[in-house]
């Protein structure tokens, strides 16, 4: 059973944003069922790596929307993205230094966090796309074609991992 099942509610009425969306959906749902299999921290680590680099990746992409519409929450919405990646490497790097595991509870703070910040921080430019035209279509790079490569995210570089010996 899916952690979090795509459904009309979480689209932004932006096609390219909505896809964008989905993938950070769909990675979660498999980080979820790795958890729920037993998987262990070796098996999960990337999809928790992966889920941070293309939450990155997402974010800029999108904010690269926003400017193009002159979308005037840019710098409230950068900030709160930020504040994101943040407690995204914040968590992983308490998991790298085992003070902390993925279990169901913080699968259900991600769950809640990325459909809370899609329902209502995201939802509030729906209205200025749709009154200023759609904004052209920028595809968030997935992990392995970012500035972060899979290997690199399998790894943990730029993720705070820096501190493993």
């Amino acid at each position: 059973m899916a952690l979090l099942n795509w459904n009309k509610k979480l689209s932004v009425g932006v096609e390219s944003i909505d896809d964008q969306h989905k993938i950070l959906v769909d990675t979660l749902n498999e980080l979820h069922h790795a958890v729920m299999q037993g998987e262990t921290w070796s098996s999960t680590a990337p999809l928790l790596r992966s889920l941070l680099a293309y939450t990155r990746n997402h974010h800029a992409a999108e904010e690269r929307m926003m400017a193009n519409v002159n979308y005037p929450e840019l710098k409230q919405h950068q900030s709160l993205h930020r504040e994101l990646v943040q407690t995204l490497q914040g968590f992983l790097a308490t998991i790298d230094r085992g003070e902390a595991a993925i279990n169901v509870d913080s699968l259900y703070r991600l769950r809640d966090g990325l459909t809370n910040h899609i329902q209502r921080v995201d939802g509030g430019y729906r209205a200025w796309f749709a009154e200023h035209g759609e904004p052209l279509r920028i595809e968030a790079m997935p992990c392995h074609a970012s500035n972060v490569s899979w290997v690199e995210a399998k790894s943990g570089a730029g993720f705070g991992s820096e501190e493993r010996s």
